[in-house]
């Protein structure tokens, strides 16, 4: 009987330390999606990892330099993130986000346009912060 106390206990521990990941990752998600829209060139430093790969729908892959730069130079801009859908999936040092977003935003002096993206961010815990690794996006019709 000791041991199974014992047992549930620890799995208590792991259970609330998984919710704690994914409400650090759902915070600092919401901080992402506003140093896009801000173009905040010294927030994304922060927010990405040194390695981070970024690979949008139909396009080649962009590293971290050069997407902070492509949203800091305006050829890209974020006006607003609309999310229907997230689904988190936490393990020890790393949460799996799942999204579906309406995405408003602006390549250059182009019209705004929105684009529904199925998204899959990467989140590691990297010295006590939650960065992101990696996005994928797929493209999806709207209905």
């Amino acid at each position: 009987m000791i041991k199974f106390l014992g047992l549930m206990a620890l799995l208590a521990v792991a259970v609330n330390a998984q919710d704690a990941n994914v409400e650090a990752v759902r915070k600092s998600a919401r901080e992402l999606e506003r140093a896009l829209i801000a173009a905040d060139s010294s927030a994304l430093e922060k927010l990405l990892t040194g390695d981070f790969i970024r690979t949008p729908p139909g396009g080649g892959d962009t590293n971290k330099s050069q997407y902070i730069e492509l949203v800091s130079s305006g050829r890209l801009k974020y006006v607003a993130f609309q999310n229907l859908e997230e689904k988190f999936r936490a393990y020890t040092n790393t949460v799996l986000l799942n999204q579906v977003s309406d995405l408003r935003y602006r390549s250059g002096e182009g019209p705004e346009r929105v684009m529904r993206l199925k998204l899959i961010w990467v989140w590691v815990k990297q010295d006590g912060q939650w960065r992101v690794a990696a996005v994928q996006g797929n493209q999806v019709p709207r209905q």
